[in-house]
């Protein structure tokens, strides 16, 4: 199963962080433009340590442009996302 990462949003801000699997579709609840720094970090952390449990058995696909803007919304300063840039 190929699992893909994307974002919900406009030019603007990012709302949702999206996870798919096939044809499920998995978003974030809270609204990342509003749920201020902590908040950010901390669904940052949550999906990175997901994204690693999940990868033990399926490919995860990210494209650069994703990884980079989810990397920055979510204040994740090393790269995280990078190592599953397809």
């Amino acid at each position: 199963m190929e699992i893909k990462l994307g974002l919900r949003g406009n030019a603007d801000a990012v709302n949702h962080i999206l996870i798919k699997l096939d044809d499920l579709t998995l978003m974030t609840t809270e609204n990342l433009f509003l749920a201020g720094e902590e908040g950010r970090n901390k669904t940052g952390k949550n999906i990175v340590q997901l994204l690693d449990c999940l990868s033990k058995d399926h490919e995860i696909s990210i494209k650069e442009n994703i990884a980079n803007e989810a990397e920055r919304e979510l204040g994740l300063k090393n790269g995280e996302l990078q190592q599953w840039i397809k």
